[in-house]
């Protein structure tokens, strides 16, 4: 499942990708993700990469911390959950790259304007 920008999915959040045997089994906990750019990482071996914050108190109340932004492979997203509004992602995406500490979250955001 390839994610689009904007959309919140579960994701297992590992440092290596899935094995690429024929047959493989994936355990450990899914967690809600917001993927951010349009764009993906290759590795060596071929498996794509996506940036992504954790979503793990709900998309509005979620610091929007820029060291908390992850690398997840895309072969590790499982399944969407719901999908930010466009205004409200390039929102996120202001405050990640221009905000600074304390972070606020896209709640305060929205609260500023």
């Amino acid at each position: 499942m390839r994610p689009a920008p904007g959309d919140i999915v579960y994701a297992y959040r590992k440092p290596r990708p899935p094995s690429r045997r024929t047959f493989s089994i994936r355990l450990g906990l899914q967690h809600p993700v917001l993927r951010l750019g349009p764009l993906s990482l290759t590795d060596g071996h071929g498996h794509d990469w996506i940036e992504v914050l954790p979503v793990p108190r709900g998309t509005l109340d979620t610091p929007l911390d820029p060291g908390a932004v992850l690398l997840v492979p895309v072969l590790d997203v499982v399944a969407h959950k719901d999908a930010l509004p466009p205004d409200l992602l390039d929102l996120a995406l202001t405050v990640l790259e221009t905000g600074e500490p304390p972070w606020s979250t896209l709640r305060e955001a929205l609260r500023r304007g």
